[in-house]
């Protein structure tokens, strides 16, 4: 991670100046979803973990350690008031107006009046945007440490990177230049925002639009499509129609490569999105659920952004996956009943129907209702030929009876499953946007440069905090090391017994590990007391420094 850091601090003053890469970026509450463009072959991005997601959220250990972003955080079930999570909510306007309902779950602290988020162990406030432009400096790690491995090189080369984010429809412009801004200010050269709605078009127009295009040519019917896609905290709806007859376009995707010729024949007939109704829901309703009627949780510590209600919230969202596969299941959530007893939270989906009918079941159908009618109604649209799912939310049996139910299909209806859970990402990696319509003011202009400035001079605060720890871990390895070979090595008899090696080297440099004076340590101290422990080492161990050595040369 120092590697790729320092990486990433170079390329805040380069000028990129060959090939250009797209990456698709779908901003999600819980999980972003990231993609290389089409020079890549739309490679899904790995995290430093190796996973395919990257966690929304950053934790702020404190004022002598790196900031732990995406992968790194802390776990949200477990995390403080120093690991904001959720970061799209944050963004000004991002709700559309409406009340979040997972704010209430926060364990940090935010005020939205002035757009600042307090951070006990910094003693600061960032804004939203502040805490985007982080995140998305770690996006573009990834993303420089993919090209990097695909290339088989020690760096991602001098490719200069668009990166264009999926965003749901509501989103105002006040959200969609604040996320620009941030892009800006993790020194992406070029940034583009598309609505959710046109990255699912243009995955479809590169799925299907030859077959569609046949399909209107050869004077067939035009399919309507009815795509619904829900996360932990948004849903939206859209219908498209296959096969339209608006003529071929030679549209670009933002490398400038041409996109499928038959994009136009993928039609937007209507479209509508909430910014409250997500799978999150579900949870809350499970939340009160148990709340309310297991007599082991009702005591004072049970606040929503308390910790035992964090671990409730987190066993709630265990067992609503649990029902998504079987009719009925059980979760143990250890030490937060009374006396820190273990509680069992127990379900079925007829439990899981009743306490989500209104909440859930009847916002999808609100949701469904609309779009139907942007588009003129059942009967101007006819049939729905294919349903597309997507989204975690998608996966509960209770939303896929109630999109049947809807549409009047009987239970044998099969939805498509042509649009996975990363649709979103590369689909905006597709669709066709352009990169030159970024209009910015003086004032904007100066607020991007001084988010600029913040993240570079936090990058590099981040890279020397990550060389001091690469240097205490030596040191602390080497410690471990020499007591462990006291007991269990070969040559134990070869080390000193005197206090000189037992309590100023080993104990004294355990204690000053542990003190204030390692903490508030530069890194050029840091290095020089770690040449002094090694210099000592091998003045009272050159004898079981000798031999140990031997003995490694004797096996290669």
């Amino acid at each position: 991670t120092l590697v790729n850091l320092t990486k990433y601090l170079h390329t805040m003053n380069d000028d990129a100046s060959a090939a250009t890469i797209t990456v698709g970026i779908d901003l999600g509450t819980l999980q972003t979803k990231v993609t290389l463009g089409p020079t890549y072959d739309h490679e899904l991005v790995r995290n430093s973990h190796g996973d395919h997601t990257l966690p929304t959220a950053i934790t702020f250990p404190g004022q002598h350690r790196a900031r732990l972003i995406g992968e790194d955080a802390a776990d949200v079930s477990r995390a403080d008031g120093n690991t904001v999570a959720m970061l799209d909510r944050l963004l000004v306007g991002s709700l559309d107006g409406e009340e979040d309902p997972l704010a209430a779950f926060r364990r940090f602290e935010y005020d939205a009046t002035c757009d600042a988020v307090s951070i006990p162990s910094m003693a600061k406030q960032y804004s939203s945007t502040q805490l985007m432009a982080m995140f998305v400096g770690r996006i573009k790690r990834n993303v420089l440490s993919t090209i990097a491995r695909i290339q088989g090189s020690e760096s991602g080369g001098d490719e200069s990177l668009n990166f264009v984010f999926a965003v749901p429809p509501s989103y105002p412009t006040c959200t969609r230049e604040a996320l620009m801004d941030a892009a800006h200010a993790a020194s992406v050269s070029n940034c583009a925002v598309v609505d959710s709605t046109e990255a699912v078009t243009a995955v479809y127009a590169k799925k299907f639009g030859d077959a569609a295009a046949a399909t209107a040519g050869d004077g067939g019917d035009k399919k309507v499509v009815l795509v619904v896609e829900m996360g932990h905290a948004r849903t939206s709806v859209s219908l498209l129609q296959l096969g339209d007859d608006g003529g071929v376009c030679d549209a670009s995707d933002a490398s400038g490569e041409e996109v499928n010729k038959h994009t136009s024949k993928v039609k937007v007939l209507s479209n509508t999105c909430s910014s409250t109704l997500g799978a999150g829901i579900i949870d809350i309703c499970l939340y009160h659920h148990f709340l309310a009627n297991l007599p082991s949780l009702s005591h004072a510590q049970f606040r929503t952004n308390s910790r035992h209600g964090q671990r409730l919230l987190e066993g709630c969202k265990k067992l609503k996956h649990l029902l998504s596969m079987l009719p009925e299941g059980k979760i143990t959530v250890e030490s937060i009943g009374k006396n820190d007893m273990d509680v069992t939270l127990s379900g079925n989906r007829d439990l899981l129907k009743q306490l989500c009918e209104e909440k859930v079941v009847g916002e999808l159908n609100k949701l469904l209702q609309s779009t139907f009618e942007k588009a003129g109604g059942t009967e101007e649209i006819g049939d729905i030929a294919i349903v597309e799912l997507t989204g975690g939310g998608m996966r509960i049996p209770m939303l896929q009876d109630a999109i049947r139910e809807y549409l009047v299909k009987g239970e044998g209806f099969v939805f498509s499953r042509s649009l996975d859970d990363t649709s979103l990402a590369l689909g905006a990696a597709l669709a066709p946007c352009d990169l030159s319509a970024d209009i910015v003011d003086e004032e904007r202009k100066a607020r991007r440069q001084q988010l600029l400035e913040n993240e570079s001079a936090m990058a590099q605060r981040d890279v020397l905090l990550l060389r001091k720890d690469e240097i205490r871990n030596q040191i602390e390895a080497h410690i471990l090391e020499l007591r462990s070979a006291r007991h269990s090595s070969k040559h134990s008899s070869l080390l000193p017994t005197s206090e000189e090696f037992t309590i100023q080297l080993l104990d004294g440099t355990d204690d000053w590990l542990f003190s204030d004076l390692c903490e508030e340590a530069t890194v050029e101290q840091l290095e020089e007391k770690w040449a002094s422990i090694q210099t000592t080492t091998q003045h009272l161990c050159g004898d079981y420094l000798a031999a140990k050595q031997a003995d490694a040369e004797q096996k290669d």
